[in-house]
């Protein structure tokens, strides 16, 4: 790194810690929308199995009616084939052996009726059964989540108040019209105000540098802003790790020129 103005490394320090500790909080910020998420689907799930438990308690109290009626009907048949004995008239035994057949047919319907409800108490029984167990699993899944955010949350915790404790040592060093000048950029553009200018261009916005005042730049004395976005800009080449950050990468398969 050149001899540059002492302020440009010191800000480019204080950016690199504001946006860790922008992601800190950021990621602890999200923390409650994970938990809420976790106890969502366990309240969807939840309400699912209340619904197929409803469904599996209405199938029942159906199937208790039609049981009944049936039996109803059963005592209807024999009570109908005791009174044959008894008829004297051909019209009257018609009339009986008629209403015989017809309770025999609403028999055969109802039972095969029972028969499918049945099937379908089964059914709801094995689903609900699977909703249970599958209930359980995610209950353990949550509640073992929920640990480890906690603990996720308790390490973020400190990194932040780590962080916050570096913060304010490293703008102890800042001129104070900078800093507030910097403060006032970091608000207003999402926490991104001190930023490398490489090949012309500012890297945030990407917009073309003037040729002067990218000269300007390259010498790293003075602090000047973007003339597109408001950012401010340092040089990139005054810290390699920029440069090589935005420095378009060689493919290595790439032919290289002839020597002459």
């Amino acid at each position: 790194m050149t001899d540059i103005h002492p302020q440009i490394p010191a800000l480019r320090t204080l950016q690199r810690q504001d946006r860790r500790l922008t992601s800190l909080e950021r990621k602890l910020g999200g923390i409650p929308a994970r938990i809420s998420g976790l106890d969502s689907d366990l309240q969807k799930l939840e309400q699912m199995l209340a619904a197929e438990r409803e469904k599996l308690n209405e199938t029942r109290n159906f199937q208790t009616r039609q049981e009944n009626q049936l039996h109803e009907e059963e005592d209807q048949i024999r009570n109908s084939k005791a009174k044959l004995g008894a008829i004297k008239t051909a019209r009257e035994l018609n009339a009986q052996q008629r209403e015989l057949e017809t309770t025999r047919r609403m028999v055969a319907t109802r039972t095969g009726e029972i028969s499918k409800l049945q099937e379908a108490f089964t059914k709801t029984e094995q689903q609900i059964a699977k909703m249970e167990a599958h209930l359980s699993e995610l209950r353990t899944a949550a509640e073992a989540e929920k640990g480890r955010l906690a603990e996720e949350q308790k390490q973020l915790d400190e990194s932040i108040g780590k962080a916050r404790k570096l913060r304010v040592k490293s703008v102890q060093g800042i001129d104070k019209e900078i800093l507030a000048n910097y403060e006032r950029i970091r608000k207003r553009l999402g926490g991104l105000a001190f930023v490398p200018a490489h090949g012309e261009r500012c890297t945030a916005c990407k917009m073309m540098i003037p040729h002067i005042l990218y000269m300007r730049l390259l010498k790293g004395k003075e602090i000047l802003g973007c003339e597109s976005c408001g950012r401010l800009l340092y040089w990139s080449g005054h810290f390699p790790e920029d440069h090589e950050k935005f420095e378009p990468k060689v493919p290595e398969d790439m032919p290289r020129p002839p020597d002459f």
